[in-house]
């Protein structure tokens, strides 16, 4: 199962055995409306058995590609192949495609079973083996017994299940996914997305998901594409993107509200607020370091300041379930603006004082200067 900085744990099909258009493939992929270019030159490759994750802000072109894999939407340029077949001339009920929209789209008219029984209908499978293939796809989901109830009893995330279950029924060699879990509240947005994880999982779907939402992506997707007006930035494993950000850019979108810039040597490596130490795939020379929320750890002052931390004044103190963020400034370093740190429950300093700061490896990101 994906974690949420992780991927399947899978054992991946040697490049020489796979064949070299097994999945979906696109080249160059345009589309235009009008004078306005939605997207611009993607090129992506989602073998079988994976699930790639499009990341980036509204309106950066994410849906656009969904529509245009799905056959919805006509692209200006560019091709989109599944397992070698141009798709260009391929309706959308001849691609074999499913696909799972954020709000579900279930039938209002049927019940759960209904909506899952159109799909084997549409397969023209028997009467039996409809029955026993909803009972399974709706305890796969997590509904078993819910065969009988309205769909309009359903919560949000019961809805979302069956839209999942639908879509499993198709047996489509490709899987969909348009933001289906933004409608939902945030506990049950994150419970779903391990739900749905272990789903696609289990059933070694291949699948392209859609969002904004970044846990969503880690949590599902074996790699992750960051798109930006249209134009893939990065493609890369959850780890070596989080970890890894390509440019300043997509630091900046994975939650790095500041970037250093550091200098590595053979051990560590240093910036104006202190030391890391430095990590087997950084090159020793000039880097850059982004912040998240939790890359600077606060502490009280005690006697002197410790080598590789920095002094700092707390300001404004927010309490979390877990933890204490601050916002704190550095008198020693006024070209610094107000910068957030976090500290333990255990010994919260008050606004005013005087707090040390420690880089914190797990809150830092390296963007390595090529």
């Amino acid at each position: 199962m994906r974690s949420v900085l992780g991927s399947r744990e899978t054992t991946a099909v040697p490049e020489n055995r796979r064949e070299p258009d097994d999945g979906l493939r696109l080249e160059e992929l345009t589309v235009r409306y009008g004078g306005t270019t939605a997207l611009s030159g993607v090129d992506l490759h989602v073998p079988r058995g994976e699930v790639l994750a499009v990341l980036g802000p509204s309106g950066c072109g994410k849906t656009t590609l969904l529509r245009s894999v799905a056959g919805l939407e006509r692209p200006s340029g560019g091709r989109i192949a599944f397992d070698g077949v141009e798709l260009s001339g391929v309706p959308v009920h001849r691609r074999g495609f499913g696909m799972v929209f954020q709000d579900g789209q279930l039938f209002g008219h049927r019940d759960v079973a209904g909506n899952v029984d159109f799909a084997l209908r549409m397969r023209s499978v028997g009467r039996r083996e409809r029955r026993e293939t909803v009972a399974r796809l709706l305890e796969l989901v997590g509904l078993a017994g819910y065969q009988d109830r309205r769909v309009t009893e359903l919560s949000g995330g019961q809805a979302q299940r069956v839209a999942l279950a639908r879509a499993l029924a198709a047996e489509p060699r490709l899987l969909l996914l348009d933001e289906p879990l933004s409608g939902l509240d945030r506990i049950l947005r994150e419970r779903l997305a391990v739900d749905l994880a272990r789903v696609l999982d289990r059933n070694r779907m291949t699948g392209v998901l859609v969002t904004h939402d970044h846990d969503e992506a880690f949590t599902l997707a074996d790699r992750i594409a960051v798109l930006a007006a249209g134009r893939i930035e990065q493609l890369d494993t959850p780890w070596r993107l989080w970890h890894r950000p390509a440019t300043e850019e997509v630091a900046r979108f994975l939650g790095c509200g500041i970037v250093l810039s550091g200098l590595a040597d053979e051990e560590t490596i240093r910036c104006e607020l202190g030391t890391l130490p430095r990590p087997p795939d950084c090159p020793v020379g000039t880097v850059r370091i982004g912040l998240r929320s939790a890359g600077l750890r606060a502490a009280p002052a005690r006697e002197g300041t410790p080598v590789g931390r920095s002094r700092a004044v707390v300001r404004e103190r927010v309490h979390r379930h877990d933890h204490v963020r601050l916002t704190v400034t550095l008198p020693d370093a006024p070209g610094f603006d107000w910068l957030e740190a976090v500290t333990s429950l255990d010994d919260v300093p008050h606004v005013d004082d005087e707090v040390t700061l420690t880089l914190e490896p797990n809150g830092t990101a390296l963007i390595v200067d090529s």
